[in-house]
């Protein structure tokens, strides 16, 4: 009898230490995949602000092109009204001369 309670005895420490070393294991298969998730969560995060920047340039890149672009198109058409003006202002300024001279 004494030989069946012993046995039952070390029957339940092996069982415990079975079960300890599963409890162990499974605490590290789900450390292990908490880390991974954060390693993916964080390397996601570092793509998609990666895309995220050179969107951005591509999309200043084009406004700055469209901005210089309208620069110069107001630069024109300023220049082209100075020449207007000071054409017309030696004109209006004879002619102005003349009325007063006249009167």
């Amino acid at each position: 009898m004494e030989n069946s309670v012993t046995a039952i005895i070390e029957m339940d420490k092996k069982a415990r230490a079975v079960s300890e070393e599963a409890e162990r294991k499974a605490a590290a298969v789900i450390a292990d995949a908490k880390a991974k998730k954060e390693s993916l969560a964080k390397e996601s995060a570092d793509k998609l602000a990666a895309k995220a920047d050179k969107r951005f340039a591509e999309l200043k890149a084009a406004s700055d092109k469209e901005i210089a672009a309208a620069e110069k198109s107001a630069d024109e058409k300023c220049r082209v009204l100075d020449e207007k003006m000071s054409a017309g202002r030696d004109k209006w300024k004879k002619e102005i001369t003349e009325r007063i001279l006249d009167i």
